[in-house]
């Protein structure tokens, strides 16, 4: 029925887009297509056979186990509250997201819920519909549960939705490997400390002239240039995106200082680019683990990132492993602070919905206290309401940890104006810089310039 048509017209959107769109990259927040809303009308949702009204939800990425809790629990419980509603899901994937979003927009019709992640708050946020009517505090109390993670569900102040689960950028150390390289003090408080460890901790084979063991990876091992690790490093010393007038704040001492250190781990680890050593070799599982074929050390000493790249929750290691956030530079930067960076995973309610007040309806069934428990224990994540971190959460020490470090430094990656441009001019800036081709000063104007360059095509 209707869920046939929502999966052609996605099919249809991929084969149109494709014929004009680069192809879409598995890293939602460096997407770089613009979304406008083509003046159509939306689609009237045709009755179904057994129900008048289909509420067609739109999920990416979801383990087996999460899609049969939805289906088997969840969806029953709304269609018996709610006997002439049906609930159908439709699952795609973060690879071709981008083509299927956009075409829901363009078109003006699509699923009643769509899967977002953090920044899309900014990038879709007018096409998405003001939930407050039906999700604010003075209808649904249980609002007042959610933790940071909420601020990625709003669109100039207003709900859109609601966030899933907080996936934060931790920094995971292995005690033994940092106690072996003579590092006895912990997790390195600022950055002199990060520097001399990364000496002191990076091992390089002199046969090969490549690394054997790195200090710390910082999402990524092979450049230690991601532009996440840049914004945590920036967000850490107190820096802030905008100036009080709106502008881009990437000529600021704080926006300097993150580019001088990335430069400087960079060298402290492979060495000047003239003389750089070749990168860790490609493993199995996660870089802090240990390979259990071979029984040694997958190559790194501390990593910068969420549970995505850590090792799973059942494995010995952890025992082994530390887990912090981001200090900043206290002794230079006064207004550092802990930083973890939260990548947020939400469910928006698009403003082409004739289904809004259904939507809300099973937002708050499949997000209350007990569900968003469950829906994140069948992925291992953390969830979005700090009362449903407990069962899972609680019996796994890390889980645990992480929980207590999300609520209390979590920054998201909400209120970026222009997002995906953001990350790319970023990102592209930090490889010439760990080339050695602009120096930190230039690295730092060259954001300053390009974005200041989006803002301001931006519409009043």
């Amino acid at each position: 029925m209707y869920k046939k048509f929502i999966l052609l017209m996605i099919t249809v959107a991929l084969l149109l887009s494709s014929c004009d769109q680069t192809s879409p990259t598995a890293i939602p927040v460096l997407e770089t297509a613009a979304v406008e809303v083509a003046a159509t009308e939306a689609i009237v949702v045709a009755p179904d056979d057994d129900n008048s009204v289909i509420l067609n939800i739109y999920l990416l990425d979801y383990t087996p186990d999460t899609i049969a809790w939805l289906e088997e629990t969840v969806n029953p419980a709304f269609e018996k509250q709610f006997p002439d509603v049906g609930v159908d899901i439709i699952q795609g994937s973060w690879l071709d997201w981008q083509n299927a979003i956009t075409g829901f927009f363009s078109e003006n019709a699509g699923p009643d819920i769509i899967n977002l992640g953090s920044e899309m708050n900014m990038l879709y946020g007018e096409n998405l519909a003001d939930m407050e009517p039906y999700l604010g505090e003075n209808v649904w109390p249980e609002i007042k549960n959610f933790g940071p993670a909420l601020e990625s569900a709003k669109y100039e102040g207003k709900i859109r939705g609601l966030p899933i689960f907080t996936s934060p950028r931790f920094i995971f150390c292995r005690k033994d490997l940092m106690e072996a390289a003579g590092w006895a003090t912990g997790t390195p408080a600022n950055f002199t400390e990060w520097v001399d460890f990364a000496r002191k901790a990076s091992k390089i084979d002199s046969t090969t002239k490549s690394l054997v063991q790195q200090a710390l990876v910082p999402m990524d091992a092979g450049s230690m240039a991601d532009w996440q690790w840049w914004l945590l490093v920036f967000e850490s010393l107190g820096g802030t995106l905008y100036k009080d007038d709106g502008t881009p704040n990437f000529d600021s001492p704080e926006a300097l200082a993150a580019a001088q250190f990335l430069l400087d781990m960079r060298q402290a680890t492979y060495g000047p680019v003239y003389n750089a050593v070749a990168p860790l070799p490609a493993g199995q599982g996660s870089v802090i683990d240990v390979n259990d074929e071979t029984g040694k050390d997958n190559g790194a000493v501390c990593l910068m990132h969420s549970n995505w790249a850590a090792p799973a929750s059942s494995r010995a290691i952890w025992e082994t492993i530390s887990i912090d956030a981001f200090a900043g530079d206290p002794a230079n930067f006064p207004n550092s602070k802990p930083v973890v960076l939260a990548y947020n995973n939400w469910l928006a309610v698009p403003e082409y919905s004739q289904n809004k007040e259904l939507a809300a309806e099973w937002l708050k069934m499949a997000f209350s206290k007990e569900a968003n428990n469950k829906w994140n224990e069948t992925m291992g994540f953390i969830p979005a309401r700090v009362d449903s971190q407990y069962g899972f959460m609680t019996q796994t020490v890390h889980l645990r940890r992480e929980g207590e470090l999300a609520n209390q430094y979590g920054v998201g990656f909400s209120g970026i104006l222009e997002p995906a441009k953001l990350s790319t001019i970023i990102q592209n800036v930090l490889v010439k810089l760990i080339r050695e081709e602009v120096s930190p000063e230039e690295a730092v104007k060259q954001i300053q310039t390009e974005y200041s360059e989006v803002i301001e095509k931006l519409p009043e």
